[in-house]
């Protein structure tokens, strides 16, 4: 069976119709963190790359950074928690991080971009 996230958030397996939802948004945001906060993967030398320059910039208490488009590097889903990102809203957060990578960026089809204050 072939799935793939929609534009509305849905999970959705062919052979179903397409507006029959498998999984919904909310229970997919409970596997994402579960899977960030879990499981150790290895990185591949790209994603070590992205991931020591967002250390070295915001010092984050959680850090992940995912190819999530299939091993070729062109789109990534990347988590960041820092106490840098203290009393700054979430839009001046991702265009700090946004900055910091935007050589990198420029390279790549997409972002999938979270982030957060650490208490």
């Amino acid at each position: 069976m072939f799935s793939m996230l929609s534009a509305r958030g849905l999970l959705r397996t062919k052979g179903f119709s397409s507006s029959t939802p498998v999984v919904s948004a909310p229970a997919l945001k409970g596997l994402w963190n579960f899977r960030l906060q879990s499981t150790k993967v290895a990185l591949d030398e790209y994603e070590q790359k992205i991931a020591d320059m967002l250390q070295k910039e915001f010092s984050p208490t959680i850090l992940s950074v995912r190819d999530v488009s299939g091993g070729c590097g062109s789109m990534f889903a990347i988590q960041v928690e820092s106490a840098k990102f203290k009393g700054i809203p979430m839009v001046k957060q991702h265009r700090l991080v946004n900055e910091l990578l935007k050589d990198e960026i420029s390279q790549w089809h997409g972002l999938q971009l979270k982030t957060k204050a650490s208490s």
